[in-house]
């Protein structure tokens, strides 16, 4: 009885693993929707990696909409990805944010982990529901023709974790006091929060909860 429950578990497990594989599978695609409740809202969807062509999307969009729309929310699910687009996507946000609100936002049992954190933190207004979850982990090195991980050094994975932790949360909103907790823990974890608990714990990395 105990081998069948915990073989149930496990399937459970994997069908939920291929359920989120299958939804982040979005090959960069940007989904570009008016907002039905503000004619002067435009909502961009990404469903993918933080990867190629993430930040040309941005750009594209933003070109098409810039003269529609005062405000642009964008509406993340993401596990993540490659801090070099991570960070072009957050220079084309600081182009947006010059001339309209952008807003961010985790919906409902959707996912924000890794370098997607930092382009969430980049919103005005950080919505989140309860059960959106975020994860935070000091970034990992990749070969950059072949993909595969590569075993730094620990001198050089801490100077890598500390030029991230002060680029993207240092610079950020992200309340002082929670963000040296938040350094006190991730090294060498990942450190996992709902919406609703980085709302209770005063992170201000979620701002309104959904």
């Amino acid at each position: 009885m105990l081998a069948a429950t915990l073989i149930m578990f496990s399937l459970t497990a994997i069908l939920i693993a291929r359920n989120e594989e299958f939804v982040f599978r979005d090959a960069g695609r940007l989904i570009i929707k008016p907002d039905p409740s503000d004619s002067a809202t435009v909502v961009f969807y990404w469903r993918s990696e933080v990867d190629v062509p993430m930040a040309r999307r941005f750009a594209e969009a933003f070109d098409e909409w810039k003269l529609k729309a005062d405000r642009i929310i964008i509406d993340l699910h993401s596990p993540g990805g490659a801090i070099r687009e991570g960070e072009a996507v957050i220079q084309i946000i600081d182009e947006m944010k010059r001339t309209h609100i952008v807003d961010t936002r985790v919906r409902n049992r959707r996912a924000c982990f890794s370098m997607c954190v930092p382009i969430f933190l980049m919103g005005e207004k950080r919505s989140a529901a309860a059960n959106a979850r975020f994860m935070f982990h000091e970034p990992t090195a990749y070969d950059y023709f072949t993909g595969e991980q590569v075993n730094e050094p620990e001198f050089e994975k801490r100077f890598t974790a500390e030029k991230f932790f002060n680029r993207y949360f240092v610079n950020s909103p992200m309340d002082p006091v929670w963000r040296d907790g938040l350094k006190a823990e991730w090294r060498g974890r990942d450190i996992w929060k709902s919406g609703r608990a980085l709302m209770d714990e005063g992170s201000n990395i979620v701002t309104v909860l959904e």
